[in-house]
């Protein structure tokens, strides 16, 4: 009887240990589960990208979430694009050109893509050339505008060269990664920072409306610019 007695408890003890193994590995396998569950879910989300790193000195370093650029970003690209446009001849003008459209916001493109036609065919006929040396840059984060100063030559044939002080003004947001001119004005002299007309909601996501109505409160107006991305 007690052989009996003993083999029923030493059942019992299997049972209950089988019951906590089997438990333990329910545990684990849900777990385990969990866990690839949200490796599955972020692996689905994650959009793998690049970030256009300017072709420009940066002193600070970029960051860009969606369609938000910090102001190195910003600044960098705006370097590069005065030096690019700064920088012509009849010899790289319509790289210039196309570099020029194909970072604009459809909106710019329809604006300005007449007039660069009418530069380029300047410029080809006068056989111009034309050298841009920076000086200096302002970023307003409030207007959301780049300002690129410096000393602009222009070179034409049998004539003294012509130096003047420019000024490049520059919007640039950001769309999958690269830059994008919303915004862009040239006028001789220094930077003119007086109040700049507020980029619409939907032109540049990242102008907070804290920021736009801190702009509206200065006196400037709001320009809403239809089609453009």
């Amino acid at each position: 009887m007690s052989n009996l007695l003993g083999g029923i408890n030493d059942i019992k003890v299997s049972l209950t240990e089988a019951i906590s193994v089997r438990n333990v590995t329910l545990l684990s396998n849900l777990i385990l589960s969990v866990a690839l569950l949200i490796f599955a879910l972020k692996f689905i989300s994650f959009e793998p990208g690049a970030v256009a790193i300017p072709n420009a000195p940066l002193t600070e370093p970029i960051e860009v979430r969606g369609s938000w650029a910090n102001s190195s970003f910003k600044e960098g690209h705006a370097i590069a694009f005065s030096e690019l446009i700064g920088n012509i001849s009849n010899s790289n003008i319509k790289f210039v050109k196309q570099r020029f459209l194909a970072s604009s916001t459809p909106y710019l493109r329809d604006q300005f893509e007449d007039e660069i036609e009418r530069q380029v065919s300047i410029i080809n006929a006068r056989k111009l050339k034309q050298r841009f040396v920076i000086e200096d840059l302002h970023f307003d984060e409030y207007q959301d505008i780049v300002w690129i100063w410096g000393t602009r030559e222009i070179t034409i044939p049998n004539q003294p060269v012509m130096k003047k002080t420019w000024t490049y003004e520059w919007r640039i947001g950001v769309s999958g990664g690269m830059p994008k001119i919303s915004y862009f004005q040239q006028y001789p002299g220094k930077p003119n920072m007086r109040q700049r007309v507020v980029p619409a909601a939907d032109t540049i996501p990242e102008l907070t409306d804290e920021m736009r109505d801190n702009l509206i409160e200065s006196g400037s107006t709001v320009k809403e610019i239809n089609n453009a991305k």
